[in-house]
């Protein structure tokens, strides 16, 4: 016990001894004044590691938000307005091939084709013999072209119909938490509604690229 009371005392003298020899000035008293010094000194490069510079971590970076676009030439106009035609006439021929089709759907995306069946969990108005139109299309390709939205395709460009078949509930879901050494037992069953749909078709109206004189007449009540 004395040991440690003189180990202790000891201890107690030379922190004194040491925080004399300190000088005042090597004390921050100022700390929003320092930070701005490393600012205007540029010392972000503080550290080097093998030539490579490293940034202060704490210090966010400046995003880049004026990002250069570079204008098309008129080159790559010609190349695009050509794959537009090629994709116009597939499209009067009825050469698309099968459709397929990358939708939205009560918060979830889903891909689709024709006679396809989606099961969307959770509850969602629609009865059964319903006949539905999808609208939020992300995505819709053929044998030899995609078109994808930014972020969804244009309502009158493409129509997605489906009808509702079945309403029910998924399996039996078990929930169960215990605690050990706590006689802490509960469990709980419950299941999940559950909306069945059919996709009838999947077609391309009009012609890519080729915005209408009036568009949305077919929202107007």
């Amino acid at each position: 016990m004395v040991s440690l009371i003189n180990f202790s005392r000891f201890l107690n003298i030379g922190m004194q001894t040491c925080s004399k020899k300190v000088d005042s000035n090597f004390l921050i008293k100022q700390p929003s004044i320092m930070c701005q010094t490393l600012l205007i000194a540029g010392i972000r490069n503080y550290r080097k590691i093998k030539g490579v510079p490293r940034s202060i971590p704490w210090i966010d970076k400046k995003p880049d938000y004026q990002t250069e676009v570079i204008n098309t030439t008129k080159e790559d106009a010609k190349i695009a307005a050509d794959v537009c035609e090629q994709i116009n006439e597939q499209i009067a021929e009825n050469k698309t091939g099968r459709l397929f089709a990358i939708i939205h759907l009560a918060g979830k995306q889903h891909k689709i084709t024709e006679s396809d069946l989606v099961v969307v969990r959770g509850y969602w108005p629609p009865q059964p013999g319903d006949k539905i139109k999808l609208e939020k299309v992300l995505l819709v390709g053929g044998t030899d072209f995609s078109l994808i939205g930014r972020p969804i395709l244009n309502r009158e460009l493409v129509s997605i119909n489906a009808t509702v078949i079945d309403k029910t509930f998924s399996q039996t879901i078990t929930h169960f938490r215990f605690r050990k050494r706590k006689q802490y037992r509960r469990i709980h069953f419950f299941r999940i509604p559950q909306t069945m749909i059919r996709i009838n078709a999947i077609t391309l109206n009009g012609k890519v690229n080729r915005k209408l004189e009036v568009e949305g007449l077919d929202r107007v009540y």
